[in-house]
């Protein structure tokens, strides 16, 4: 994972709050801390971010369309 990659929620979260999300895609802005991420949501107005471990994102998938 590097900055600019769009990344999804893992099926399962270690946050049940997260579950809310899992259709919703993130780009990596920052790495603020060693286990943590900075994530801006893809389509939001404004823009919206988290910092949250980034041990519960993975890279998202491109589908062929």
């Amino acid at each position: 994972m590097k900055i600019g990659d769009l990344v999804k929620l893992e099926v399962n979260p270690s946050v049940d709050w997260m579950h809310n999300y899992l259709d919703k895609t993130f780009e990596v802005v920052d790495f603020p801390t060693e286990t943590g991420v900075k994530l801006k949501m893809v389509g939001t107005d404004p823009d919206w971010y988290w910092i949250v471990g980034k041990d519960n994102f993975k890279i998202a998938e491109e589908k062929d369309e």
